[in-house]
């Protein structure tokens, strides 16, 4: 049997796990446009590809996916868009679209056509943006552009687009303070990329979606699932190591642990996506292991309200985790990192986004995470009255699928009320005021 793990690449089809709740509330929620934020390594591009996959028969939407990675400017975007429906263009010639007729068209221009001739044929261009980062260099490049491509990105009506990037994106809102109208990001959805649920995580684990499950122990499963916290890519990562050619998985030694040099390039560049005060934070669990609030206010200087907001960003992206009534790292392999460079951290570049923008961006994440969580309640409790009055209706023999179902729903109404728990805890003013000092 070969090592079933893809660690590297992207992923769709049956290789891709979870994110079913993420996924249809991308596709289905009122809102037509949307950030997802996620770090290096966490599953964006997997994610656009599996709504392009999931969709390619759609009736409603036609995925057009685009990878803007190596663009600086509008017109190289511009050519990348072409490029992109050319690769398909016969998911375009149901809606009465000649490529031709993109020629010539700034990049706003051109989805205004793409819009008009969805809207006109009843169905929606499903804009699917990989690495939008490079918005930030074609905006400083061209700001009128910019501000015409906003408008044009929520204009709804024929267009959906999801964007993923890492969180530097958020410097837009920086290149837009001089606008009359609000910044760039405000009136996109947000919707943070973290780790895999339990149950997804589990099932990556085991290969449940592969033609030959991979054998693996419970105690390992857990043991893996503590290491990697989920992390996706961690899970592939691990084990990927400690996969046998007889189809199972070894015990995991401390070598299997260690960062490897690429795994501490990617934990560099996420540690430079972070403001001061958010690497001051780290910081403090580099050197400690497990801080609490009270411990992290008095080193770092930062307020009880911004250092709360600060917490939820950096747990949210998969800096940190909660542990013993603390703040600890969120993974053994970043946590090994982090003590391996605590002589570096202090000198480490940081974010060039400004305190403003990241702390304004952390109150609108808090705002939609709880809106997010409140409508997903409200989905599974509808789910589960349904299943409900359908074991009513079995009388004594209800199947065993029906029981699981039932079971499913209430594992995720309590899950969802937990991360609701969570969130009020980090919530509270909004005053997020500058701090006093960096340690």
């Amino acid at each position: 049997m070969r090592n079933p793990y893809i660690v590297g690449g992207w992923v769709r089809g049956p290789h891709h796990y979870g994110r079913e709740t993420l996924i249809d509330h991308l596709l289905h929620s009122p809102v037509d446009a949307v950030w997802v934020i996620g770090n290096r390594r966490m599953g964006k591009t997997s994610l656009l590809r599996q709504l392009e996959y999931l969709t390619l028969a759609d009736e409603m939407y036609v995925p057009l996916y685009q990878d803007m990675e190596g663009c600086s400017t509008f017109a190289e975007l511009s050519q990348r868009l072409m490029y992109a429906v050319e690769d398909v263009l016969e998911r375009f010639r149901p809606v009465g679209l000649d490529l031709k007729e993109l020629e010539g068209r700034d990049l706003p221009g051109q989805l205004r056509l793409l819009r008009q001739r969805a809207r006109r044929a009843g169905r929606k261009v499903l804009l699917l943006w990989d690495e939008a980062e490079v918005l930030i260099l074609a905006g400083q490049e061209n700001p009128r552009l910019l501000a015409s491509l906003r408008a044009e990105l929520q204009q709804g009506e024929g267009l959906r687009v999801i964007m993923a990037s890492t969180r530097a994106l958020s410097r837009l809102n920086d290149l837009c303070r001089d606008w009359e109208t609000s910044p760039f990001l405000f009136g996109f959805g947000l919707r943070n990329l973290f780790g895999l649920s339990p149950a997804a995580a589990e099932a990556l684990i085991r290969q449940t979606q592969g033609p030959q499950p991979v054998e693996v122990p419970p105690p390992l499963v857990q043991e893996i699932r503590r290491h990697t916290n989920d992390h996706p890519y961690l899970i592939q990562y691990l084990c990927q190591r400690l996969f046998e050619a007889e189809g199972r998985l070894r015990p995991i030694t401390p070598s299997d642990l260690e960062p490897t040099d690429m795994l501490a390039h990617f934990f560099e560049i996420d540690y430079r996506h972070l403001t001061a005060f958010e690497q001051a934070i780290l910081r403090q669990v580099a050197a400690y292991g497990t801080v609490d609030e009270v411990a992290l206010q008095r080193a770092t200087g930062i307020g009880s309200s911004p250092l709360r907001a600060f917490l939820f960003g950096l747990t949210k992206l998969g800096y940190l985790q909660e542990r013993d009534g603390g703040w600890a790292a969120h993974n053994t392999f970043f946590e090994r990192w982090l003590q391996a460079h605590m002589e570096q951290l202090p000198t480490m570049e940081y974010s060039r986004v400004s305190e403003r923008t990241t702390q304004e961006m952390l109150i609108q994440g808090q705002k939609q995470e709880a809106e997010y969580l409140q409508q997903q309640l409200q989905v599974q409790k509808r789910n589960l009255h349904e299943l409900e009055l359908q074991r009513a209706r079995q009388g004594i023999n209800v199947p065993l699928p029906l029981i699981h179902e039932i079971e499913h729903a209430q594992a995720e109404i309590e899950r969802i009320t937990q991360e609701l728990d969570k969130l009020a805890a980090f919530t509270g003013s909004t005053n997020l005021s500058t701090s006093r000092r960096l340690v």
